[in-house]
């Protein structure tokens, strides 16, 4: 399992650049069958800009099985709820 800790990778989570960095980071574990851990620090903003460009277009590409078997998470309580939140509206709106 490749870890990837989003506080070394980003100063700030803001932009649509940054989340397509990520989103390229999920991708190239997606195609390598591996899966990765992203380790989300609790003082890490997210974006809607950031997750729409990253966690959005890896769903978008590759489907929400997928996703629950290449992408891992930890982090505090409140950014794993934040990320559950954005999942389970991409789920309400795009799999209805």
């Amino acid at each position: 399992m490749r870890v990837l800790v989003l506080d070394n990778l980003f100063d700030n989570t803001s932009s649509v650049e940054q989340g397509m960095i990520l989103y390229f980071e999920l991708k190239k574990s997606f195609q390598k069958k591996e899966q990765i851990l992203l380790d989300v620090g609790s003082n890490l903003l997210m974006s809607s800009s950031f997750l729409n460009t990253s966690i959005g277009a890896f769903l978008d590409d590759f489907g929400i099985e997928e996703f629950k078997k290449t992408v891992k998470f930890k982090g505090s309580k409140s950014q794993f709820e934040r990320i559950g939140k954005y999942i389970k509206s991409y789920q309400d709106l795009y799999l209805a």
